[in-house]
């Protein structure tokens, strides 16, 4: 990343704002928590191809009841990501770059807009946003010569989802991870998710982590509950033949009560403690209560080190959440953990990956994914 920065053109007064159309003033960044994470990180990498500094875009929540929808209130990014800690790594990995948070265009009175990017038009790589930008500035009222300090110039671009090839620029295990690193979770919620893992019900790590997706906007295409249940459910078991002690503990995470408690029932009779947030905090009611006053996406990350650190974790390929788990787990592994263990054998037709194995567990020993044919974002994410 520093040789990254130290080789970009960087344009003195050039300011990059990235959003998804959302929030009262229709330029903050919505979606699920990894959506949008996935957009703030590709914005990151964008403004450095552009030579231009960042500006963190505001998140809109979501409905709590309706989660394929927004409730309208927009809230900072350092609700969900730690600023300062971004501040700080890039400070040092790219100090030419230029942060300012939570939508702060103060002073910056000229702005040109890109053309919209569409879900599947195909995502930027080396210089491609550049000239983008090169040609913006050609067709608006703006030069990209006389932008300075004195008379800065804001880039004002939607959609950056998926919105950067990491393996067609060569950086699936440089940039890619450089910028994940720096783009933490919150660290009062991360110290909540700290405090879930100290329980002695967890026995020290050592259980099996699940991600369910069960909640009202779950697709089911992307893998039906009960697909998951009955996969989840045949890996658990396969997961005590490979090892030569006992493991029993099962902690769930999915919004659902309802559907944790179906998963329950599955399991319980074969020996298994099925775990979620609140029969671990059951006794400790105050940490309950801070819990349960988040965001729904708050509670996501509350959760996210829980699964990161178990000494078993099974997910779905579909799901940011699992995606970017499943990334974490195994980000410091020499070999790239999905072309390794998530690829082999499948196919890819645009953005839609085909698996002859369709609805299987994949992975390795100890953090597995159900595959399902679909949407393949990683060569973007996270």
């Amino acid at each position: 990343l520093l040789d990254l920065c130290n080789e970009a053109e960087w344009v003195e007064g050039l300011w990059l704002h990235c959003h998804s159309g959302c929030g009262v003033n229709h330029t903050s960044i919505c979606g699920g928590l990894n959506n949008a994470r996935n957009r703030v990180q590709t914005c990151i990498r964008l403004a450095i191809d552009a030579g231009a500094g960042v500006i963190i875009p505001s998140a809109t929540a979501r409905d709590e009841n309706e989660l394929v929808h927004t409730d309208g209130t927009t809230v900072c990014p350092n609700v969900f990501w730690n600023m300062e800690y971004l501040k700080s790594q890039m400070s040092k990995q790219c100090p030419q770059l230029r942060i300012r948070v939570c939508d702060d265009r103060s002073g910056i009175r000229n702005t040109i807009v890109p053309p919209l990017r569409q879900y599947l038009t195909p995502a930027h790589s080396k210089a491609t946003f550049r000239e983008l930008v090169k040609e913006t500035f050609a067709e608006s009222n703006f030069s990209l010569a006389d932008t300075s300090a004195a008379n800065p110039t804001l880039i004002e671009y939607a959609d950056t989802y998926i919105g950067w090839n990491y393996k067609t620029s060569g950086e699936l295990s440089s940039i890619r991870k450089a910028l994940f690193k720096a783009l933490r979770f919150n660290k009062d919620l991360l110290e909540l998710s700290t405090e879930v893992l100290r329980s002695p019900q967890l026995n020290n790590g050592a259980f099996i982590g699940v991600h369910l997706r069960g909640e009202n906007d779950w697709p089911g295409g992307f893998g039906t509950i009960e697909d998951q249940m009955r996969l989840y459910v045949a890996q658990i078991e396969q997961i005590q033949t490979t090892i030569s002690y006992n493991v029993t503990t099962i902690y769930v995470s999915c919004g659902d009560a309802d559907a944790i408690q179906r998963f329950r029932d599955l399991l319980e009779p074969l020996g298994y403690v099925v775990h979620d947030k609140w029969t671990i905090l059951a006794d400790q009611p105050e940490t309950l209560g801070r819990v349960e006053a988040l965001r729904f996406d708050e509670k996501g990350i509350v959760e996210y080190k829980v699964l990161l650190d178990a000494r078993f974790w099974l997910g779905l390929v579909m799901s940011s959440m699992s995606s970017l788990i499943a990334y974490a787990r195994s980000v410091d592994e020499k070999d790239d953990y999905f072309e390794t263990f998530i690829f082999p054998g499948s196919s890819k037709n645009g953005l839609d990956r085909g698996y002859p194995d369709h609805l299987s567990m994949k992975g390795n020993r100890r953090t597995k994914l159900m595959v399902v044919n679909g949407v393949d974002i990683m060569d973007s994410f996270p």
